[in-house]
């Protein structure tokens, strides 16, 4: 074949692969953003519930019995 073909078809073939391998590793990206940013309320209280006197009485307003992680 030409190098004219090869000039004209390679670019097309590789371009379009990279494009999408760039799409998906930038939306993984920003689910893994969303996700950190996400906070279990529960988890975050019992581990509160630990530290001073005032964590602790927040604790104990929320009806939380056991606070051992």
């Amino acid at each position: 074949m030409s190098l004219e073909f090869y000039v004209l078809v390679i670019p097309f073939c590789i371009i379009p692969v990279l494009l999408v391998s760039l799409d998906y590793l930038n939306k993984n990206t920003e689910l893994k953003r969303e996700n950190d940013n996400v906070i279990d309320f529960d988890k975050f209280v019992k581990r509160k519930a630990k530290g001073d006197a005032v964590d602790s009485d927040i604790a104990k307003l929320l009806d939380i019995d056991k606070i051992a992680a």
